[in-house]
């Protein structure tokens, strides 16, 4: 049922401003590149030269080849590092992006929740939140559709059962609808695709969102009125921020997600500017041009790397670009919020399916309808997986040069000045981005008291940070293995995704991790054989592979996270003061939707007991 909205006006919460700062692409563009680039390739040459002059004196047949891969490293080291502390400098000058306008109340928006057996309570607990929202700030054409891909019969059943329930409650205004499809075919792309040649003709605008996703009225309102505001945009991307889980390894994602990002994402901002990136939800999308121009390749041949492509949302992003449409990514901390895998296990799975689907880029990456950025976006997604297998090839060379007596690493970690620049080179990329956003925040008193204090946010930094080591060592391994599958011919099982604080037993962490575990033994055991600055080199890399079943157990566990709550630790701005799209989340669920429960365990966002008093 659908119900017009009668309202002359539109009220607009507190998160809307009523200027309209439209986006507009800054001028000499190729200044902000050259700002971005320049110091990349600099710290990359620099630091590979630096390397090569360490090492001059060293002979034999791997060393051209270990400085390749050091110049490798160093290259994605700084790609990943540089956007982080241009935004500090932003953050420093007060040159930060900020754009709103106020929607004008002629253009109609779908918010689209595709799932696929997922939790009902969930789906629409979050659903009802933002349909009340709303109508409560008096959002004019805005309808909410459940897209469903579920084909088990008995969960099918409990989400038309609470879509009945959340259909009796809704506000007079708001549109609300469920579909079924009666095959899932082509996944979430298939799901929206299927939603744009159905209806998407009665909509101007998409804002599409995952099962987990929860995003406030004005945040809605934002990103509408931006695009009534800029007719040449086709996405805008918000950033999605992680909350609600109890698990000490989902607190460290949402606390890390929550202090790094921000900086990191106005610097990649900066430099990219209308030539941004998409993440496949909490974004909004100009239906029109999508359905004309993103419509998704198949790879020739066979999978993994033929077929659909599992990664979409980057290639989308670049066909709309590429059509000439502007591409934004909206670095203001909006309410806009996600749920992140609780566990390293379901962490690591999910790894597995991106893995696949950025490294089926490597097709597309002359594609005719792709603009220089665009191709930058996927080779980047491409780099991130392959500079597992890339360490690990620089690990594994660096033993046999020292075990030959050629003493590549001992030259590297001693060779006087020169080495000294590899070593603070290689940390100032891997260490500036984090830490200028750990010293923004603890340099202004109220942003650290979000963050439970000073104290506390370092030393929830430091236990973020030390938990960031150990996980490194794990994935550089896993990747390699990834990579390893894919070249064998091995296809990922793309399996429903587990969203629930669930934790991990000991024989699940051997079975899912013994990987990377075996590769620690048998470096272990290898240790005493190794030249003492190859073995001394690789004592913390070798402690984070010797520690990863028991990390695994332990971080899976929620009430190892409520004691890090109490002692202040791992605390975000959204915990100690939750919005009220957060609380209003939390009393729907708490209240219930009605729907039967063949669903094993609800995966809801957990948030402190004091989220649910009040607005």
């Amino acid at each position: 049922m659908k119900v017009e909205n009668a309202r002359g006006a539109i009220r607009v919460d507190q998160a809307l401003s009523t200027d309209a700062t439209p986006l507009r692409a800054a001028r000499h563009l190729w200044l902000r590149r050259l700002g971005f680039w320049g110091p990349v390739l600099a710290a990359t040459v620099a630091g590979t030269a630096l390397a090569a002059l360490a090492t001059a004196g060293v002979e034999g047949p791997f060393r051209l080849v270990l400085l390749a891969l050091v110049a490798a490293n160093l290259l994605y080291m700084a790609l990943t590092g540089v956007p982080g502390v241009i935004g500090f400098v932003l953050h420093l000058s007060g040159r930060r992006l900020r754009a709103s306008a106020v929607p004008n109340g002629l253009s109609r928006t779908a918010v689209l929740m595709p799932v696929h057996k997922e939790d009902p309570t969930a789906v629409f607990a979050a659903i009802e939140t933002m349909m009340r929202g709303v109508a409560e700030a008096g959002l004019l054409h805005v309808d909410l559709h459940v897209l469903s891909d579920t084909q088990d019969p008995a969960i099918a059943t409990a989400e038309q059962a609470a879509y009945a329930a959340a259909l009796a409650r809704a506000p007079q205004g708001v549109g609300l609808f469920y579909r079924r499809r009666p095959s899932n075919a082509g996944r979430k792309v298939g799901n929206l695709a299927e939603f744009c040649d159905r209806r998407g003709a009665e909509y101007d605008y998409m804002i599409v969102l995952d099962a987990d996703s929860l995003m406030s009225a004005g945040a809605l309102g934002r990103l509408i009125g931006l695009m009534d505001a800029n007719p040449r945009t086709g996405i805008i991307q918000t950033v999605p921020y992680p909350v609600g889980r109890e698990t000490l390894f989902a607190r460290l994602q949402q606390f890390a997600a929550r202090l790094y990002t921000p900086l990191l994402v106005e610097g990649l901002t900066w430099w990219q500017q209308a030539d941004g990136n998409y993440w496949g939800h909490n974004a909004i999308i100009r239906i029109a041009p999508f359905r004309a121009h993103c419509a998704m390749p198949v790879l020739p041949g066979r999978e993994p790397w033929g077929g659909e492509i599992l990664c979409h949302d980057v290639v989308e992003a670049g066909l709309m670009r590429g059509a000439g449409w502007d591409v934004w990514v909206l670095p203001e901390v909006l309410e806009s919020y996600e749920a992140v895998p609780a566990n390293i296990v379901d962490f690591i799975a999910r790894e597995r399916r991106w893995c696949q689907g950025n490294l089926q880029h490597k097709g597309l990456l002359r594609h005719a309808g792709l603009r220089a950025v665009g191709r930058f976006h996927l080779a980047y997604g491409i780099t991130h997986y392959v500079a597992g297998p890339v360490s690990v090839l620089f690990l594994m060379l660096a033993v046999v040069d020292g075990v030959l007596g050629y003493g590549f690493v001992h030259a590297l970690l001693a060779g006087g000045a020169a080495s000294a620049g590899v070593v603070a080179i290689g940390f100032a990329l891997l260490y500036a981005g984090k830490l200028t956003s750990l010293v923004a925040a603890l340099a202004d008193r109220d942003e650290a008291a979000r963050y439970g204090g000073r104290a506390a946010l370092l030393g929830s930094a430091a236990l973020e940070q030390a938990s960031a080591f150990a996980v490194s060592a794990m994935l550089m391994v896993a990747y390699s293995k990834f990579v390893f599958d894919l070249l064998c011919g091995r296809s990922v099982r793309w399996d429903v995704q587990a969203r629930d604080d669930r934790g991990v037993s000991w024989r699940e962490a051997w079975l899912r991790l013994r990987g990377p575990t075996l590769a620690g033994a048998a470096w272990l055991l290898a240790l005493p054989l190794l030249p003492l600055a190859v073995a001394m080199w690789s004592l913390p890399l070798l402690a984070g592979l010797l520690a990863v079943c028991p990390l695994a157990v332990w971080s899976s566990r929620t009430t190892l996270g409520a004691h890090a709550r109490q002692a202040r630790l791992l605390l975000t701005p959204d915990e100690l003061a939750p919005p009220p799209v957060l609380r209003a989340y939390t009393r729907t669920l708490l209240t219930g939707v009605s729907a039967p429960a063949p669903y094993p365990a609800p995966a809801r966002l957990h948030l402190a007991a004091q989220a649910a008093d009040g607005d």
